[in-house]
């Protein structure tokens, strides 16, 4: 599960700053009602610099587009960060793609919500940036990689926040499959963001990559594997999104999840919730993509 990845060479400048503005800090939604055990996993100091360099900024059908990096827990993230060319500050929504997605993946969809006046940050996970690796190995070290990634995912709610473009108070997430199932985890760790779209997600990633790595003929303590990964399943987060709202979006005839697990991803979120099922398999169609937005624009109050 590979993916080549074309990096600019030169970086420019563009600025640096930390996360710690109280006065840029949207309204939190109550604290998470997860076990400590789960909620300190993805502890992380949110008040490094991020020394911004910006490899090039672009016009794009109503959108400026820039391509640019910033500094993380673990190493510079790059990503694009897609804002419209209008009057803000604007509600933003941080892309997450499926495995193994780079930034491109929600590329077209950014640009499109901004016709809508919302902003995007579309970031490479880890498994996307040099050195290109493989997404999992089927060793009890991939949690740490998945738990990286929602780390991640929160320095990006930490870089909006920090922009004058950005409304902090409307914030949504947009998770795929393996952003999806990571996304269920991110919704009750980051209280920020009071919106989040989780499309194909899966209930229990433990065992999914256990069945995988069966079907790839992966050897080792499979058993073990499988339950090194149980901290990170879904369905030990989804109870705990509340008062934070859900979108959960499923195809009728995929496999992973099959309909069985949709309901299962159905059953343990709490609410306030929406799920719908679509025609087709694991990529959805063009109504649940143009219901995903929807419903975006009418949660972030974008005009």
């Amino acid at each position: 599960m590979r993916r080549a990845l074309l990096l600019a060479c030169v970086l420019v400048a563009a600025g640096c700053g930390g996360a710690g503005d109280a006065s840029r800090q949207p309204p939190q939604a109550p604290p998470a009602t997860l076990p400590a055990e789960l909620l300190n996993l993805y502890d992380y100091d949110n008040s490094a610099p991020f020394d911004v360099q910006e490899v090039k900024s672009e016009q794009k059908d109503g959108a400026t587009v820039r391509d640019l990096s910033y500094a993380g827990p673990n190493g510079r993230i790059t990503a694009f960060f897609v804002v419209p060319d209008r009057d803000g500050p604007f509600p933003a929504v941080l892309f997450m793609p499926g495995a193994p997605g780079a930034r491109f993946t929600f590329y077209t969809e950014a640009v499109a919500l901004a016709q809508r006046g919302i902003a995007s940050l579309l970031p490479d996970p880890p498994y996307s940036r040099p050195p290109i690796e493989d997404v999992v190995e089927f060793k009890p070290s991939d949690k740490d990689g998945i738990v990286q990634e929602i780390i991640e995912m929160r320095r990006g709610i930490d870089f909006l926040i920090s922009r004058e473009e950005i409304d902090p108070s409307r914030l949504g997430y947009v998770g795929f499959s393996w952003g999806g199932s990571l996304g269920a985890d991110y919704a009750a760790v980051e209280r920020r963001v009071g919106s989040f779209v989780l499309m194909s997600a899966i209930p229990g990633l433990s065992a999914d990559m256990r069945l995988l790595a069966e079907e790839r003929g992966a050897t080792g303590d499979l058993a073990a594997y499988e339950e090194s990964m149980k901290p990170i399943d879904a369905v030990n987060y989804l109870p705990h999104v509340a008062p934070n709202a859900l979108f959960l979006q499923f195809g009728s005839q995929d496999t992973r999840p099959s309909p069985t697990m949709g309901k299962e991803v159905e059953a343990a979120a709490s609410s306030p919730k929406q799920a719908k099922w679509y025609e087709g398999g694991h990529e959805l169609n063009d109504q649940a993509l143009a219901e995903r937005d929807d419903w975006l624009v009418e949660r972030l109050s974008a005009r």
